[in-house]
């Protein structure tokens, strides 16, 4: 089959398409690398904070993982996001001010989407129901979806499924919400996990590859790869 007869087959099935939010939709390093940068000059540590955040980020989803995995219940992202933060400044030596810290996490509600997603929502709307799946806490997300131009259909927090992503809890939350079959799905992530976790449930996959990265040897492939949201517009819309 031609990659053009695919692509017109899934739009014959697809009703929902579910995106991720942060990294996305939502660019977080513009918001948090100057809020990491600002609490550095604060308590006189000399750390990139472009690094700083990028291993903060890869221990907050290590730790979100193990949440979902052990029994007991569900850890805020706000939680999980302070222990990482606070682990991060121990491991590189950097003085830890708790009130400091929690004016840097305060900057995941203020974030905005990149440039390029009001355009492509705008097309894509018109097509299908738009829905944000997000590892943010419910009050994080309400904080964040009026900066999207295009109202979205719904926004659903992993907090109701009592999981994160990739566990399967939360991509089934998203078809009974909606009341939509699994392949009546595309979830929207720049994140292969993510992918991995929908397709490992029955939707398809859609790989915004806004940072040129390779998706990994994962079986579960990507039914669309493209470089930024406009590209997925032109596939889907």
């Amino acid at each position: 089959m031609s990659s053009v007869t695919a692509t017109g087959s899934l739009r014959r099935e697809l009703k929902v398409l579910a995106f991720d939010l942060y990294d996305t939709l939502l660019d977080r390093e513009s918001r948090l690398v100057p809020a990491i940068d600002d609490y550095f000059d604060a308590v006189g540590h000399d750390g990139d904070p472009a690094v700083f955040l990028r291993r903060y980020l890869a221990m907050h989803f290590r730790d979100s993982m193990i949440d979902s995995l052990i029994a007991g219940p569900h850890t805020p992202f706000k939680e999980i996001s302070r222990r990482a933060f606070v682990y991060r400044l121990e491991g590189a030596g950097a003085p830890v001010d708790d009130d400091r810290v929690r004016g840097v996490l305060e900057a995941w509600r203020d974030l905005e989407p990149y440039s390029d997603v009001e355009p492509a929502l705008s097309r894509l709307g018109e097509e299908y129901a738009l829905v944000g799946l997000s590892n943010g806490d419910p009050d994080m997300l309400t904080a964040v979806e009026p900066s999207f131009e295009t109202e979205l259909d719904g926004v659903i927090s992993v907090a109701e499924a009592g999981a994160y992503k990739p566990h399967s809890a939360p991509y089934r939350l998203l078809c009974e919400r909606f009341d939509v079959a699994p392949h009546e799905v595309a979830f929207v992530s720049a994140h292969t996990f993510d992918i991995v976790g929908a397709k490992a449930v029955g939707m398809r996959g859609a790989f915004v590859n806004r940072h040129d990265n390779p998706y990994g040897g994962w079986p579960h492939r990507p039914d669309v790869q493209v470089n930024d949201p406009n590209g997925l517009a032109d596939e889907l819309a």
